[in-house]
């Protein structure tokens, strides 16, 4: 099977969810996301597949993340979901003590075996403004993700086999070219 678009320059497929400002924009075809809440929901759901997100952190401070498996109808914090997997995209260059990107939250799911690494997230990630490349493979109860090629995180016992997928408005700014997904 090979890659489709999941965004394609449009929110057609996708619902703004749980917040109150326009952080959520479309310029020249490249989604925006700027802070402060709420998230991009996929009118679809998915189970097993593997997902391509080509990236730039607009900020030093820029903190998002793409929910996967998305399971929650009510938020549980700033219009989050509850019940899914949220892959972390934070710039390393902002100093933030949270893990940065590639790693893996769990919000209202059970606990399971995580293995990252915080170092070689660091090192791979590029520079503020430079496009890069996650790839987040959900498959069983299973996902992992890479960052411009390299394999950073790794868990298991994930307990929601599909749901919707999402992009989070958190902190500072990110901009998103490409989103392409292989069902599996």
């Amino acid at each position: 099977m090979s890659y489709t678009e999941l965004f394609s320059g449009t929110f057609d497929g996708w619902t703004i969810k749980d917040t109150e400002h326009d952080n959520f924009t479309i310029i020249d075809g490249v989604l925006v996301v700027e802070e402060p809440d709420g998230w991009l929901k996929s009118d679809r759901v998915y189970a097993d597949f593997e997902l391509e997100v080509e990236f730039r952190f607009m900020t030093d401070d820029a903190d998002s993340g793409i929910f996967v498996r998305v399971m929650g109808t009510e938020p549980f914090s700033r219009g989050w979901p509850d019940s899914c997997y949220q892959v972390q995209m934070l710039n390393p260059l902002g100093g933030s003590p949270y893990p940065p990107v590639g790693a893996l939250f769990r919000h209202g799911t059970d606990a399971g075996e995580t293995n990252y690494n915080d170092a070689l997230a660091r090192e791979t990630s590029k520079p503020t403004g430079e496009w890069q490349t996650l790839y987040i493979k959900a498959v069983g109860d299973r996902i992992t993700t890479a960052l411009n090629g390299v394999e950073l995180c790794q868990a298991e016992n994930i307990t929601n086999l599909s749901g919707h997928i999402g992009i989070q408005g958190e902190t500072g700014a990110l901009e998103f070219r490409s989103l392409r997904i292989r069902e599996l």
